[in-house]
């Protein structure tokens, strides 16, 4: 399976052709799936042929089946037909591999990843002959070798690794990139592209040994061009940098007790709390493991039917106002209750129950200022709804030694006021000696009730609030340096 996988990657190739094709979201699955269904019927029926002629431990002798079954079945004539078959195919399929590579490279000169005379076009036939001539070069080195099993074997490892990494980025592309167009629709998302993953890779410790040393070769050949750009090197050690962060972050949640979230309301504020708290990063959204786990109470059955299938999480049908319905769900297992209606009396008569109830962490989100004073009296945090996002909710659930998490409209700048614990490292220190990261800085300090300007000789005590300004991941950064004991 893994050395005939070469077969059929070549129905696929004209999807580098793409900016040349006419509706290309919707000719070229088209083109792929209709060729890759008729050519498979086609190999089965030859394969089937040459089997119910030729005696398969026959077959195995030879190096040339196919030719061999024809000379079988018509002698000299029919052995000479098979041959002039095989050198069309062969041509036919040079000529497709060929252009797609050319292509593929053209493109990389284009994005400067290549050097810049491999996307020069030809004056006449406006095709890239550079490139055509470059890959035709390489494919008359490997040709003359003869040594096609291994050849086959090297471009299988090409491919496979190729094609897992591909059905991967499809997983972040859909996170990262949700309202981008997607003329072909992925079914099943994200299972198509898991099976995809684990469908190419398993057959790559199937392959010769030595297209493992090659491979791996060309791979390096291939970081070493890229990192000839200075931009390369700077996306790269950003990416090294995610990827510490990220697996610094991804520790410190498993250390972080898990929660027990009731959000009150499916609708677009519910919605985005629970994305939210459920799967941030790649590796979450394909797997689906949640940090906290989320219970809804909504009122529109057509919208639970449409949280069920989007979140797979309990859902209550009802109005979450009344008491007996907060008792349905069984309150002794809810850490934090959530009101998240578009109206704020309903927030505050859905907090306020839940309360009642002996719920110890409940939050509102509420527009008018009014409603606050209520709230806090019975111990309800209340988040103002023009500045309430995610991230306030996720920070308050998760930091509780924080206090509100402010995202600007323009994204820029995030706003995090956090208080300075008893027994902290920093009680004591002047602001001049922390280390606060550069893109951000202390805009405030709250003591006593008081405002105190930040200047650089003054002294946090225990109890300050220390209010940072900044990208959001930066100023929660140095908010952790602020509250670590």
């Amino acid at each position: 399976m893994a050395l005939i996988y070469i077969s059929y990657v070549g129905f696929e190739l004209i999807s580098n052709a793409s900016e040349e094709i006419v509706n290309p979201g919707k000719n070229i699955p088209r083109a792929i799936l209709i060729t890759l269904g008729i050519s498979t019927i086609i190999y089965i029926f030859v394969v089937g042929v040459m089997m119910a002629t030729v005696n398969y431990t026959e077959l195995a002798q030879s190096d040339i089946p196919f030719i061999y079954m024809a000379d079988k079945l018509f002698g000299p004539w029919g052995r000479w037909a098979g041959i002039t078959a095989t050198i069309m195919a062969s041509l036919s399929a040079f000529s497709v591999t060929l252009g797609a590579s050319a292509r593929i490279m053209y493109a990389l000169g284009r994005d400067r990843h290549f050097p810049s005379f491999f996307c020069r076009l030809h004056p006449r036939f406006q095709t890239p002959h550079i490139a055509l001539l470059f890959c035709a070069l390489i494919v008359v080195v490997f040709s003359s070798t003869g040594i096609v099993k291994f050849v086959a074997s090297v471009s299988d490892f090409g491919y496979l690794m190729g094609l897992g990494i591909i059905n991967f980025a499809v997983i972040p592309l859909h996170k990262k990139m949700p309202n981008l167009r997607r003329p072909f629709q992925v079914k099943w998302f994200p299972l198509v592209p898991i099976l995809g993953i684990l469908t190419t890779w398993m057959f790559v410790p199937a392959l010769e040994f030595h297209s493992f040393v090659l491979g791996g070769l060309l791979t390096l050949v291939g970081m070493a061009i890229y990192l000839v750009r200075p931009v390369n090197r700077d996306e790269l050690r950003e990416l090294i940098r995610d990827v510490v962060q990220n697996t610094v972050n991804w520790v410190a949640r498993l250390r972080r007790s898990r929660m027990q979230v009731l959000i009150i309301s499916g609708s677009r504020l519910g919605q985005n709390i629970a994305n939210r708290l459920l799967a941030k990063e790649e590796l979450r959204v394909m797997f689906r493991s949640a940090e906290h786990q989320v219970t809804f109470i909504e009122e529109d059955e057509d919208l639970c039917a449409d949280l069920e299938r989007r979140y797979s999480c309990p859902i209550y049908h009802g109005d979450s106002t009344r008491r007996d319905l907060l008792e349905q769900v069984g309150l002794d297992n809810i850490d934090v209750v959530i009101a998240a209606f578009d109206d704020d009396a309903r927030n505050v008569i859905a907090a306020l129950q839940a309360r009642q109830l002996g719920l110890e962490k409940v939050i509102a989100i509420v527009q008018e200022s009014e409603y606050t004073t209520l709230l806090e009296t019975n111990d309800v945090t209340a988040i103002s709804a023009p500045w309430a996002t995610a991230a306030m909710v996720e920070n308050l659930l998760d930091r509780p030694g924080l206090a509100q998490l402010y995202e600007f409209g323009i994204g820029a700048a995030s706003l995090l006021d956090a208080a300075v614990p008893e027994n902290a490292q920093v009680v004591g220190k002047l602001i001049r000696d922390l280390e606060v990261p550069e893109e951000c800085l202390i805009a405030a300090i709250i003591r006593e009730g008081k405002f105190v300007v930040p200047r650089g000789e003054t002294q946090l005590q225990e109890e300050d609030r220390v209010v940072f300004i900044g990208p959001a991941a930066v100023v929660r950064k140095a908010a952790d340096m602020v509250t670590k004991v």
